[in-house]
């Protein structure tokens, strides 16, 4: 049975002979996986008496009427709003569609260059490696399933989604070493390689609470340039103790 201690001075050790690299390969995971979100709210408020469709001004014998004015702005307002509820749409579609085809591939490289970096010096490249691996459209639709599954689960409960995420951890390692494992046999496999264990997974997560209040405090620095890398590390090391003790020796993996 691993412990969370052993795993993170691993992973640390692992990140630190590789310091740099292993900081920008965390810095273009968080950039592209760390989901961000922003609205955009307008308000129109016109003042128009509501017993009369026009206010009227008379200066001698010249006579301004605002009426149809407050229709124009009225109708410039919903146009806009329309507009901006396309764009919004257009711009949620298109980020939805480089989730599946680029995101998701970069967190399968992601997974591969900290498991190589386990070992010995990781190669920034790696990052790439589910474009050039030959089995790109297998890892986008497993990671895309992957999500899917997990997202439907949330919408039963918070607690179920959470549990899914957790025993859906390891498909990108599989993926990142066995790009060419099928869709069925990466969940099936991450299901019994995490049964028994997502409790210490999820406390490994928390193990790491002291260190991301640090990062807020100091504007996502300490995050940058230590706890992302850290916790990428030592996730790798925890895929990498849990495939020992699933496969011993028997796993077959495409990157030795």
């Amino acid at each position: 049975m691993w412990d969370r201690i052993t795993l993170k001075t691993r992973g640390k050790a692992a990140f630190l002979k590789n310091y740099w690299t292993c900081v920008a390969v965390a810095f273009v995971l968080s950039l592209f996986l760390g989901g961000s979100g922003s609205s955009i709210k307008n308000t129109y408020e016109d003042k128009i008496n509501p017993s009369t469709d026009y206010y009227q001004e008379n200066f001698g014998d010249v006579e301004i009427i605002v009426g149809n004015h407050a229709r124009t702005s009225s109708l410039v307002s919903t146009i806009i709003g329309v507009f901006a509820s396309l764009f919004f749409l257009a711009l949620m579609v298109v980020m939805i569609v480089l989730s599946i085809f680029v995101f998701s591939p970069l967190e399968v490289g992601g997974c591969r260059f900290f498991i190589e970096n386990a070992y010995e010096a990781g190669r920034f490249g790696n990052l790439a490696y589910a474009f050039r691996s030959g089995s790109y459209l297998k890892i986008v639709g497993t990671m895309f399933l992957r999500g899917l599954y997990i997202f439907l689960w949330s919408l039963l409960l918070f607690i179920p989604g959470i549990i899914k995420s957790y025993e859906y951890r390891m498909v990108p390692y599989l993926l990142a070493e066995c790009p060419e494992m099928g869709s069925s046999e990466a969940f099936r496999i991450s299901k019994e390689m995490m049964y028994g264990q997502k409790m210490e997974a999820f406390i490994l997560d928390l193990s790491f609470i002291g260190w991301e209040i640090l990062s807020a405090c100091t504007c996502g620095l300490v995050g940058l340039f230590f706890v992302n890398p850290y916790k990428h590390a030592t996730n790798a090391e925890l895929f990498l103790e849990l495939k020992r003790d699933y496969f011993g020796g028997q796993f077959q993996s495409s990157m030795y």
